[in-house]
């Protein structure tokens, strides 16, 4: 069975086709693999060139994800070997990464810019669970539609990575301190919060989809704008369908506001913690914040470095920058320690190299941000190949 499966829905329109995406995974969430990757950028180059596909609709299989991240199982195993063929396997740091997370990161990073910068209408179709590499996909497209069923999270504080595929660029998009705030703490946020953020363009009932597929095939033409119309008409027939969810960061923009005045990680964390106190036994807030105190401190420390460094940097110099911490962040042991702990021997008790994220040196937080010479730099041909993005 195909982890990525393709299909052309005929339009009305003789000759003209919706390119069909299904990201086939489901019994592992739909998560993104190498093969996935690869396979989809190349269904999406071959389409690029054939006028007969107007549009592009992307979705996972089942009902459970659109995608949950990264197949950071298999890093984990190329991190691994590398340790075990090094001469000194008790010190923390690898000598050089895994050649497997470069390509695959490389490769991720080309098809996310891709999508973003695609010629033709690309729909995310982001019902149940969106994070990680999931959320990458779907936030580099213009048409992010969030359901009533999306739960959304950049999770990566638990494992020792850092919001990756563009959260240096999506994240600071959001409300002053939101960004911050879902990076250090891995908060999930639904379908009508994603939509606040500006993070999915649309949002509609789950059992919209099919009469979405159907409108796109009948509609006389294809283009962003009528693609808009119909989205639109749809999302004011479906609002009854967000009436009774609970929107956590639209009601707290004001609070979480006070974030974005921290002039330090530590000053961030102090002003969460005083906001958690004010906010009494409601499980969410508790949650946040004890997910950040059992995270990587090291994690925590790249998110705030991220967000600061990342301001006025176009899409691919975020990308760029993102790529050098992600190879960093394979050799330093913290991402190989997460994921043992809750994914691999599953004992969710990850021994972090720090004890505290005040405990964490600038000068090894700002060696992250280093890695490939900018001429050298496997991303360095990002906009000659797919285009400057323009606001």
């Amino acid at each position: 069975m195909a982890v990525i499966e393709t299909k052309l829905l005929a339009r009305q329109k003789s000759g003209e086709f919706i390119g069909l995406i299904t990201l086939n995974k489901e019994k592992s969430l739909n998560a993104l693999n190498l093969e996935m990757v690869q396979m989809m950028s190349a269904c999406l180059d071959e389409w690029r060139n054939d006028n007969s596909v107007v549009a592009v609709f992307v979705e996972g299989a089942g009902d459970k994800a659109f995608c949950a991240g990264g197949d950071v199982v298999s890093m984990h195993q190329a991190m691994k070997q590398v340790r075990n063929e090094e001469s000194n396997k008790n010190k923390s740091k690898l000598d050089h990464p895994p050649q497997f997370l470069i390509d695959f990161f490389t490769q991720e990073y080309s098809l996310d810019y891709c999508i973003h910068a695609y010629p033709k209408p690309i729909i995310m179709w982001g019902s149940g669970i969106v994070m990680g590499g999931g959320l990458g996909l779907f936030a580099a497209s213009k048409f992010a539609v969030a359901t009533e069923t999306s739960r959304f999270a950049m999770p990566e504080i638990s494992i020792g990575l850092f919001p990756d595929v563009g959260g240096s660029y999506f994240l600071n998009e959001m409300p002053a301190g939101v960004g911050l705030f879902l990076g250090i703490t891995g908060a999930s946020f639904n379908g009508a919060d994603a939509f606040d953020v500006k993070l999915a363009s649309h949002k509609l009932a789950n059992s919209s989809k099919q009469t979405l597929l159907t409108q796109l095939v009948q509609i006389d033409g294809v283009s962003e704008q009528s693609i808009e119309q119909v989205l639109s008409a749809l999302q004011q027939t479906d609002e009854p369908s967000f009436a009774s969810i609970d929107t956590r960061l639209h009601s707290n923009f004001a609070t979480l506001s006070q974030l974005a005045k921290a002039q330090t990680l530590s000053e961030a964390i102090s002003s969460l913690t005083n906001i958690v106190e004010q906010k009494g036994d409601d499980r969410w807030w508790g949650k946040a914040l004890k997910t950040l105190k059992n995270g990587s401190p090291i994690t925590a420390n790249l998110v705030f470095e991220q967000l600061q460094r990342s301001k006025g940097l176009t899409l691919a110099q975020c990308f760029s920058q993102e790529l050098n911490m992600a190879v960093n962040c394979s050799m330093y042991g913290e991402f190989e320690e997460g994921v043992r702990a809750l994914l691999i021997d599953k004992d969710f008790a990850p021994q972090w190299l720090y004890q505290t994220s005040d405990d964490v040196p600038q000068d090894l937080i700002d060696a992250h941000f280093s890695y490939f010479a900018e001429a050298t730099h496997p991303l360095h041909q990002l906009e000659q190949t797919y285009g400057v993005l323009h606001d």
